[in-house]
């Protein structure tokens, strides 16, 4: 029997986080040897049993990372945990962290705020920093890089606190599923939905809220057409 503690952070409905990283892990573990068990605190524990359990164990660490207390000079995923004039705060796992407003400078000019609305940051995003101090942190390339390739295509609405599943139906219900390119998984509940050229993120927002228990922020498109 093997036991990892995952670098998963349990963010929204636990419920529903406990049934979308089943799903998670029955794919990934489809052609594997072993049984499982989900164990859900702020974080997600899994036990594995069987004749491959350790390969099992080394597959989940290497795809989701081990929960561990990251170091000035690591590279570690975070969590959107709050953001106020000072920065973007972010849960690292073991501690929570600050990304200053003076190493927003990459993102462009406003307040962090103003930041945070134009590459549609929201609660619970997972995003990858890189720690300066012991509660420092600054976003790496990589992931400033992704944030203005956003920014770079069609229109996008993200979303949290949400299955695909959910989404779907909230597209569907509201009309509005013939608008939508794709939805990219972001995190276990956290979602990207990529709108098709043409389509108005903001327009869309007040059509599919209705049916989402979410927080729903808009990026803007270079390459949507107005």
């Amino acid at each position: 029997m093997r036991t990892i503690h995952l670098m998963q952070l349990v963010c929204g409905n636990a419920g529903k986080a406990a049934r979308s990283f089943d799903a998670m892990l029955r794919n990934d573990l489809k052609e594997l040897r072993v049984i499982y068990s989900l164990t859900l605190t702020s974080w997600i524990s899994v036990t594995i049993t069987g004749s491959q359990e350790q390969v099992a164990g080394d597959l989940l660490v290497k795809q989701y990372g081990e929960l561990r207390d990251p170091q000035p000079g690591d590279i570690a995923r975070a969590w959107l945990a709050g953001i106020n004039d000072n920065g973007i705060a972010l849960d690292t796992g073991c501690k929570r962290v600050l990304v200053p407003f003076v190493r927003l400078e990459p993102f462009g000019r406003g307040t962090v705020e103003q930041i945070a609305s134009r590459f549609g940051l929201i609660h619970c995003l997972p995003l990858q920093v890189r720690l300066v101090g012991e509660f420092d942190a600054e976003f790496t390339k990589n992931q400033i890089d992704a944030l203005w390739r956003w920014r770079k295509g069609t229109d996008r609405i993200n979303v949290n606190n949400a299955t695909r599943a959910q989404i779907h139906a909230a597209l569907k219900r509201s009309g509005h599923a013939r608008d939508v390119y794709a939805i990219e998984r972001l995190g276990i509940l956290e979602h990207s939905i990529v709108c098709k050229k043409g389509t108005d993120a903001p327009g869309l927002v007040p059509q599919i809220g209705p049916y989402l228990e979410s927080e729903l922020a808009c990026v803007r498109g270079a390459r949507n057409a107005r």
